[in-house]
């Protein structure tokens, strides 16, 4: 009896330790460096500030055409992570302003949301665009955690579009998803995970659904996802698709979480130069 309540005890403080581990991870990510733009890059370095009072640094490119993209990044990423989607955009005659969400690159704040207060970033980013000379129309990207934040902040403004690269449903479907893959008891891990996270984020995930803003969103929407998604699958995808007809899913076979644009640049970029075409027209 007592060896039961030892190894009972045991793999109890393992499973507690797990899941430590594992919100510490989302909070904190590792911040990675931003690598400086050359001397005769399009790009200047900005600042400006959220509603809650946070100083977030950005990559901006005026726009020759009176239109412009927002890019937002991924969890654990920086502006340095959509530089190159950012490139053909600016080649194409669009402006970009690619910011580093709070806890990330060169921003300040010490935690992160999966983009419940990142919104907050992409609000002041929208504003700093709408104040620029020149710029009369904005289309949001928004990869993984930015495309729930760009989800969120679509729903509140007039963007012309929104473009978003492999993002999720809904966070505690997502957790469950990463339980069940790791044969751990889905249940209750996943809400366990998804209580202390949004109690340390201070998140509430039963008002944060991108897939509820996005079925509200009256615009074109462009969906692009890895059909071999390890961290978000493909099967959250097809649920945001599914309600809404504004929104076009476009699969890239044997694509993962962030390689899509690496493993068919000229079918990425193509896709997204016709979409923002059509959406400044």
């Amino acid at each position: 009896m007592l060896q039961a309540v030892i190894i009972i005890i045991s793999c109890s403080g393992l499973l507690l330790l797990a899941v430590y581990l594992q919100v510490r991870a989302w909070l904190y990510p590792e911040r990675l460096a931003v690598a400086p733009q050359p001397a005769d890059s399009r790009f200047r370095r900005v600042t400006f500030q959220t509603e809650d009072g946070l100083q977030i640094v950005a990559w901006y490119a005026p726009s020759n055409s009176g239109n412009a993209v927002l890019l937002l990044h991924g969890h654990r990423g920086n502006r340095d992570q959509l530089l190159a989607h950012a490139q053909y955009m600016v080649e194409a005659g669009y402006g970009a302003l690619l910011i580093d969400f709070r806890n990330h690159g060169e921003s300040e704040g010490h935690l992160t949301s999966m983009g419940y207060h990142e919104t907050n970033d992409a609000r002041a980013a929208y504003r700093f665009l709408v104040a620029q000379d020149g710029v009369e129309r904005i289309v949001i990207w928004g990869h993984s955690m930015g495309g729930a934040a760009a989800s969120r902040l679509m729903s509140e403004v007039h963007a012309a579009g929104l473009c978003i690269d492999a993002t999720f449903a809904d966070f505690p479907s997502l957790v469950l998803f990463g339980a069940e893959q790791r044969g751990a008891p889905a249940r209750p891990i996943s809400d366990i995970l998804v209580y202390m996270y949004g109690r340390l984020s201070q998140t509430d995930f039963n008002e944060f659904r991108p897939i509820e803003y996005l079925a509200r969103i009256e615009t074109p929407v462009l969906l692009f996802h890895g059909s071999d998604d390890p961290m978000i699958p493909l099967t959250e995808a097809q649920r945001i698709a599914a309600v809404n007809p504004q929104i076009r899913l476009d699969v890239f076979e044997g694509a993962g979480h962030s390689n899509l644009y690496e493993r068919q640049p000229d079918r990425y970029r193509r896709t997204v130069l016709r979409y923002l075409q059509a959406a400044f027209d």
